[in-house]
């Protein structure tokens, strides 16, 4: 019971962070109020003005992180592992484990066999799933739980119908014990609320759940420090867009040619004329209409330039803090080129090379786990597609000096993003001598096919 335990409280504890790091990615977070009693007044619903530039933080990241292989060491191993990963969708799974990581902090893919014993590779979502650390050694699993709610009610108690069940698997190197409870996840308090449902066995000497993360332990959100200056933006916008409804119908007021106590008591909340208190509504377009009016006239609208242009400085501290180059976040249709490109994101490819690193070692692990499962005994290595932002004359520049210093021709090609079919073939004629500098990539495929 006390790893149930142990797994609730991992798991339900960080559900809120998750959840907030989940809501700046989708852009639906609230908008903050420095006052406690603005924010219990006006903080009741979302408003539908938000211009996330949080997102493009995430996606930077996340758009460079593209698999291009994983290898075994032999023939066998690599038939093994491109089997796997078509039949699992991994080209798609594979992006959203790494994007779920870095919205998140850390992201997880289970590893187990069906009921047809073919493998099967899975994300979860650290909403659910956990992987728990040795104390005295952290590069050490000592188990892992996934929670989930299971809406049919299965197998505890016959004797109730109807009830909603709360399914938990416990991982470990050498079974998987699956309990279940009663209830609604969101309501368990009591790890002694589930009964063991049966133990399966693991005969593979790991726990098969596989830690994709940007930081040991748990991770951080590629994000994080973009929420203050995403908060800051989404105030100044939501505003100016109040202030728009005052710019088209400006409110109005009409002013009193003296008055007595009595009229000058229908400013004080403590003395109310509820008659003519009553109809003062601040709102575009309304009337204040007071006794023995003598002047009439409008308030002018705040002037909008106090609202956008603090957002262009707000923007470039989020760049900034999270080294991610600017020229993410404008949309004036140019970027830098060249030299420039490469200097403006030199940091971000820095954060890409330190994702690959983590996430291509926990591939690896995986794959490992994988073969291992099939009794292959393999090493392997993942490569990962260039993650530079190149044009066309840059890229072959670069192509031409990775062949200088010894890069094989296929390699090049796969990095240049040509398929891995179309570098053979090209490979295979530069190899016979057909290859001329008057015919590039296209013509030989072109002359290929109609070979056949």
């Amino acid at each position: 019971m006390r790893d149930i335990k142990d797994a609730l409280e991992a798991i339900l504890d960080r559900r809120a962070y998750y959840t907030k790091a989940g809501a700046y990615y989708e852009g639906n977070q609230r908008e903050l109020f420095s006052s406690p009693k603005w924010t219990k007044m006006l903080n009741k619903g979302e408003s539908g003005f938000r211009f996330n530039f949080a997102k493009s933080v995430v996606d930077s990241v996340s758009n460079r992180l593209e698999i291009a292989s994983i290898l075994g060491t032999d023939e066998i191993s690599n038939t093994f592992i491109n089997t796997i990963w078509e039949n699992n969708d991994l080209t798609i799974d594979a992006d959203e484990i790494h994007k779920r990581a870095l919205v998140y902090g850390d992201s997880y893919a289970i590893a187990w066999t069906d009921e047809k014993g073919e493998i099967q590779v899975n994300y979860n979502s650290p909403l659910t799933t956990v992987v728990l650390y040795d104390s005295e050694n952290p590069r050490k699993k000592r188990f892992a739980a996934k929670v989930w709610q299971h809406d049919s009610y299965v197998g505890i108690d016959p004797g109730i119908s109807g009830a909603r069940e709360v399914r938990l698997n416990l991982y470990y190197s050498d079974r998987i014990e699956k309990y279940g409870s009663v209830g609604d996840l969101d309501l368990i308090t009591s790890s002694a609320s589930f009964s063991l449902i049966e133990t399966v066995a693991n005969p593979y000497g790991e726990i098969p759940v596989f830690h994709f993360r940007t930081s040991k332990t748990y991770g951080r959100p590629e994000h994080y420090d973009a929420y203050g200056p995403q908060d800051a933006i989404n105030k100044l916008i939501i505003t100016h867009m109040n202030t728009v409804d005052y710019q088209g119908a400006p409110q109005r007021y009409a002013l009193s040619n003296g008055g007595n106590d009595s009229e000058l008591q229908d400013f004080e909340d403590s003395t109310i004329d509820s008659e003519n208190l009553g109809s003062l509504k601040n709102g575009p377009g309304e009337l204040w209409y007071l006794k023995g009016i003598s002047k009439v006239g409008e308030f002018s609208p705040a002037d909008h330039k106090v609202f956008t242009e603090p957002v262009a400085e707000y923007i470039k501290a989020m760049a900034s803090i999270t080294s991610t180059p600017l020229h993410y976040f404008e949309s004036s249709g140019t970027s830098p080129s060249g030299e420039s490109l490469r200097t403006s994101e030199a940091p971000l490819l820095k954060k890409v090379l330190d994702r690959q690193i983590m996430f291509g070692s926990t591939w690896r692990d995986l794959f490992t786990f994988l073969l291992r499962v099939e009794g292959i005994t393999s090493d392997v290595q993942v490569k990962w597609s260039s993650s530079e932002s190149l044009d066309t004359l840059d890229h072959w520049e670069v192509a031409v000096k990775k062949r200088v210093v010894g890069v094989s021709l296929k390699q090049v090609l796969l990095e240049m993003g040509y398929d891995s079919e179309v570098a053979d073939l090209i490979v295979e004629q530069a190899d016979l001598g057909l290859m001329s500098q008057g015919m590039n990539t296209n013509n030989v495929v072109a002359a290929q096919t109609a070979g056949k």
